[in-house]
């Protein structure tokens, strides 16, 4: 297998944007379309986790891999999920 001794002239391309997925808990009446259609799979449900209705809501497994597709709030029928996008500072140039 050959090896390259070439170095590359561009750093590889690094995400610009984070995104925060936020709940209000006590809006979510708990009918799942946002785990059902999240393309990451970032959504779920705590079975120990209820609101002021007893409903259990949706929880965020990890806001890492949010690829910020705003899918959830889009589909949310209770306008209780938000999608904060902010910048990512790079470091060292």
């Amino acid at each position: 297998m050959l090896e390259s001794k070439r170095n590359p002239i561009l750093k590889p391309p690094q995400p610009q944007k984070k995104y925060d997925v936020i709940f209000d808990n006590e809006k979510c009446d708990g009918c799942q379309l946002c785990i059902v259609f999240c393309p990451k799979e970032l959504l779920g449900t705590d079975p120990d986790k209820f609101n002021n209705r007893m409903l259990h809501y949706v929880v965020f497994i990890s806001d890492e891999a949010c690829v910020g597709c705003r899918m959830c709030e889009r589909l949310c029928p209770t306008a209780s999920i938000f999608i904060k996008e902010t910048e990512i500072e790079e470091e060292g140039d």
